[in-house]
């Protein structure tokens, strides 16, 4: 009786390979490990946030609260502590410091609760940046000189609002990119905001001093 040929080399290397084939082992372990990549990848790109927008625009001096809001889920990162979150209380008396658009995300610095001296907010845009001891809270005296227009020339500056507490303070945004100038934004009293907004409104040239020694 004839005894049964021993497989050769070639037929042990054709032999559907087991559990505990070293190489299997370590190929089932790569691709769960890349599946893992993967869905922690994912995971990392979907890290949103729930935020409050404005419903429709929110005019300076009005009520912000949950009625005037959307909220939406937005990827903000870092940025995100500088708005509004949904996830927040909403201050009782709220109120809009600026104008907010509709379909914005609610800045912090965009909202205030109502003066108690009846004081009311306005902006200024100015084309300096301002004395790094100005900030929120700071007394500046506001100086505008009106515009000729005939002669493209300004007039000399009066002084329309002596020791003006500053309410917030960011850099004015050049459109390009960049920022350039400052925006400040100061409390008027009725008494004298008028002849403010008639030297905003006729381009007049506002110039803005600190005043420490200002009343507190």
């Amino acid at each position: 009786m004839e005894k049964e040929a021993a497989p050769t080399d070639g037929a042990r290397r054709l032999r559907k390979p087991g559990w505990r084939d070293t190489r299997l082992v370590v190929g089932v372990l790569l691709v769960l490990a890349s599946v893992a990549g993967v869905v922690a990848l994912v995971a990392a790109l979907d890290r949103t946030v729930p935020m409050y927008v404005a419903r429709d625009d929110i005019s300076l001096g009005e009520r912000v609260d949950a009625s005037r809001l959307s909220v939406v889920d937005v990827r903000l990162d870092a940025a995100a502590r500088n708005y509004l979150s949904a996830q927040a209380d909403l201050d009782a008396g709220a109120q809009a410091n600026t104008l907010i658009r509709a379909g914005e995300l609610v800045p912090l610095r965009a909202l205030g609760v109502p003066d108690a001296s009846l004081r009311k907010p306005v902006t200024i845009e100015l084309e300096r940046s301002l004395p790094q001891a100005v900030a929120v809270g700071s007394r500046v005296d506001v100086w505008a000189g009106e515009r000729d227009r005939s002669s493209n020339s300004y007039g000399q500056p009066a002084l329309l609002l002596p020791a003006a507490e500053v309410s917030a303070l960011r850099p004015l945004d050049s459109g390009f990119g960049g920022t350039g100038g400052t925006v400040l934004e100061v409390l008027v009293e009725d008494a004298q905001l008028a002849a403010l907004l008639d030297a905003l409104a006729n381009e007049a040239s506002i110039t803005v001093v600190h005043n420490p020694g200002g009343a507190p």
